[in-house]
């Protein structure tokens, strides 16, 4: 018991520590009459912090026995608006570490994608990711419109919220496991990732309502987007299928390798961030094209793509970590002190897991449908894009906001936690068995 209260003391030390420095060194750099300091070092501050308090949260989850990932976003609430309010969820550095960290997990699972294995799975990935999609949306707009009386928009706005699953948090769970390129994480994998392009549709669609245009004025977004999807999924496949990466790759060994792994490393961040880049140009979510870049990518020479990616990996868990301690941040002081907040909150909760979780009756093998249906349940980063959208829409007032914002994050947690632990006593079993 001693030992365990004076580990407690020294992890609120340290927490206060790097509280104390992140609130200090910010202040002074903002401060600053030089615009290099005043602007650019606070984002790289922010990133740099949100990496320790990453550590941390994963310390916490250790001593916690839950999943690192849940760990990482309770350490996010505690640093966020919520306690502390050191880290403000909203600053250029948090976004920027936000954004970057889910295009490395997407490109790393992209870059280990089976779309051989997708082709044999690609019926039932669809079938999973539409009855996740059509459950909560259906069952919060009617929640929604009925018993809280919104009107249908902001009820449908609701039910966007909880659609969409987090292929990211879904992609770690499953990598630390060694499950990822199996298929189960095929299946997973392809069906979060379908599931967040729907998503994606139903946000764009929403937000063209709300933004109460006339008819025939809206009607060309809705066909520019289905355009962008659609060249979305030709192109990753036309791409992957021609074996462009693979060519390129050989070009640049020929030419400019001279025994070293660096021009790989350049050539495979540029193209994450091109591929991220050229998604947002038509219209969709920069996270999906740098999905379709790392699918892409797949393709190159199995030594080229590991000594490339090994060196990116070490940037990249500042980045994850940066991600996960940021979506903690996101949840405001107000959710967690009003019992109206929290009463909508586990309600939606509730409900969430639920509509998700029924995908798992979708599959024969009951181990494998319950991995898919824990897995649907994990939201993450859109789900709180809906609700940013929501709000700069006026969709959904202060008090639905913050509480769906609140079920996002516990439904997260929930999820993260449930889901790891069964994926890793899966993987345990097998590895007795075998």
């Amino acid at each position: 018991m001693g030992g365990k209260l004076k580990s407690l003391l020294l992890f609120i030390v340290e927490i206060a520590v790097v509280t104390g420095v992140l609130f200090f060194t910010r202040g002074k750099l903002v401060a600053s009459h030089s615009h290099e300091v005043s602007n650019y070092m606070p984002m790289l501050i922010d990133i740099a912090f949100l990496s320790l308090f990453a550590s941390l949260g994963g310390r916490l989850a250790k001593s916690l026995k839950i999943a690192p990932m849940a760990g990482k976003i309770i350490m996010g609430i505690i640093a966020g608006p919520a306690v502390l309010g050191v880290v403000d969820p909203y600053a250029h550095g948090v976004e920027l570490a936000r954004l970057a960290g889910v295009l490395f997990i997407l490109f790393e699972a992209g870059l280990h994608f089976d779309m051989e294995l997708l082709k044999k799975n690609v019926w039932i990935a669809t079938l999973i990711a539409f009855v996740g999609v059509l459950v909560p949306l259906i069952s919060f707009a009617l929640l929604g419109h009925y018993l809280i009386n919104l009107p249908w928009v902001p009820a449908i706005f609701l039910g966007g919220v909880f659609t969409a699953t987090s292929v990211g948090l879904s992609v770690e769970a499953l990598k630390r496991a060694g499950k990822l390129e199996t298929d189960i994480g095929n299946k997973i994998v392809g069906a979060a990732v379908i599931d967040d392009v729907l998503g994606v549709i139903i946000l764009t669609i929403l937000a063209k309502l709300s933004a109460t245009e006339e008819v025939s004025g809206g009607l060309n977004p809705f066909v520019m987007l289905a355009i962008g999807v659609v060249v979305f999924m030709i192109a990753t496949y036309a791409l992957w299928n021609w074996g462009i990466a693979h060519k390129i790759a050989t070009y640049l060994n020929n030419r400019y390798a001279h025994n070293s792994t660096g021009i790989f490393t350049r050539f495979f961040f540029s193209m994450l961030i091109l591929g991220g880049a050229l998604a947002a140009v038509i219209g969709l979510e920069p996270v999906l094209g740098a999905f379709g870049m790392g699918v892409v990518l797949s393709k190159v020479d199995d030594e080229i793509k590991h000594n490339a990616w090994h060196k990116i990996e070490g940037y990249m868990h500042i980045f994850v970590g940066g991600f996960l301690v940021s979506i903690g941040t996101m949840l405001p002081r107000a959710a967690l002190i009003e019992l109206k907040v929290w009463f909508w909150a586990v309600l939606f909760m509730m409900v969430g897991f639920l509509g998700k979780y029924v995908t798992r009756y979708l599959l024969k093998n009951k181990n494998d449908g319950k991995l898919v249906g824990l897995a649907m349940t994990i939201r993450g980063e859109v789900g709180l894009v809906f609700v940013a959208v929501a709000l700069a829409n006026n969709a959904l007032d202060g008090t639905m906001a913050a509480a769906a914002l609140l079920a996002v994050i516990l439904v997260t947690v929930v999820g993260a936690i449930v889901f790891e632990k069964e994926v890793m006593r899966q993987a345990q079993i097998e590895s007795v068995k075998s």
